[in-house]
């Protein structure tokens, strides 16, 4: 029997969520608050912005930091951290990660903070739990605030609390691919006890425009279609798409999220830790193989994580080959030190970054859902 007819179904979007999300939209029904009460009960957060996007939420979260000094974030990451800089206004220092859990080099953290910071963003990668509680540590005792990026948290956990219940000032994404999906969206979130940092949050968020909807239905339509490895070769036939390539885009001005949006995620959103559940499972059976394996290792997560797996991210032990399998997609491919976008706000350093330029270089993915 084929191995993908062995896996369970990794994902909370389905027909029939797409159906009421669609019904919800002709009886002009708004779910946005629902979405907020689950989001907030969830993350234990005190203040819930729905956004268009996670880079939206981003945007936010970075101009709550009124920053005057560079703001740390991770030299590998997404690139859509550099959109969400540029389009807040802030500089940026680059701190390094360790190839070996994708987690923060903590070491490299502490010089880029001594440095001089005004905050530190941390980003959860590919459903991997980074160490958000030892570079609070050290972010506290600067005097700053920590930024944790959950758009890729996936449902992991640290000492058995979740990815994006770690920090004061929370990101989250809805956006293809992240698992609990509502075809476009995000969230900034703001928890614990200070309440500077709510009131930050919630002035963040005041006046923000209702972002348009049918895009949103579309998109996760045609991601619940052709986002699955038995269908991988026709969206990768059309090169319009550029799957699994890293493409730059600027950040536009951040808006609400769309009622459309509110609605699919009012559906996905409860169904969030039977996908988790799975993924873990398909992750199992992958690791199973990779141990079998001389060519490539898989990654470890950090002591007393859980990955959510968004992915499961593999290391190749010499040169990647040139090619990989269709849904098999090679990791950033390049440390946003090297960005042309990130040069002009791009704070000087003598860091080296060392793990980001490996993991560019040697990580690849294998789909879990």
């Amino acid at each position: 029997m084929p191995l993908r007819r062995q896996l369970p179904v990794a994902s909370p979007l389905d027909a029939s969520a797409l159906l009421a999300a669609a019904r919800d939209m002709a009886d002009g029904r708004d779910r946005s608050a629902e979405v907020h009460t689950l989001i907030a009960r969830r993350f234990d957060a005190r203040e819930v912005v729905l956004t268009d996007s996670g880079t939206s939420a981003l945007v936010l979260a970075l101009r709550a930091l009124h920053a005057e000094r560079p703001v740390a974030m991770p030299a590998y990451a997404c690139v859509d951290l550099v959109a969400a800089a540029r389009a807040a206004g802030v500089r940026v220092r680059l701190y390094d990660v360790d190839p070996g859990t994708l987690s923060p080099d903590l070491d490299s953290v502490q010089r880029v903070v001594n440095a001089g910071v005004s905050g530190v963003v941390v980003a959860h990668l590919y459903g991997f739990p980074a160490d958000v509680p030892a570079v609070r540590a050290i972010a506290d005792r600067a005097g700053v605030l920590l930024i944790e990026d959950a758009a890729q948290h996936a449902g992991a956990t640290l000492h058995g609390i979740t990815a994006g219940a770690l920090g004061d000032i929370v990101v989250l994404s809805f956006g293809r691919g992240k698992g609990t999906t509502s075809g476009r969206g995000g969230a900034l979130l703001a928890r614990g006890i200070n309440d500077s940092v709510v009131s930050a949050v919630s002035e963040a968020g005041r006046g923000l425009a209702q972002a348009r909807g049918a895009r949103d239905l579309v998109v996760a339509a045609a991601s619940w279609a052709l986002g699955r490895p038995s269908l991988y070769a026709l969206p990768s036939a059309l090169p319009g798409l550029h799957l699994g390539e890293t493409i730059y885009h600027a950040a536009g001005e951040p808006q609400r999220m769309s009622r459309a949006a509110a609605a699919l995620l009012a559906q996905t959103f409860p169904e969030m830790d039977r996908a988790i559940a799975a993924r873990r499972r398909i992750a199992f059976v992958l690791r199973a193989a990779v141990e079998q394996s001389r060519h490539v290792r898989d990654v470890a997560a950090i002591e007393g994580g859980a990955p959510g797996y968004l992915r499961f991210p593999i290391v190749f032990r010499g040169d990647p080959r040139e090619s990989t399998p269709l849904g098999i997609t090679r990791g950033y491919p390049r440390p946003l030190s090297t960005e042309p976008e990130l040069q002009p706000i791009l704070s000087g350093s003598r860091e080296v970054l060392h793990g980001a330029i490996e993991l560019t270089s040697k990580l690849a993915t294998l789909p879990t859902h």
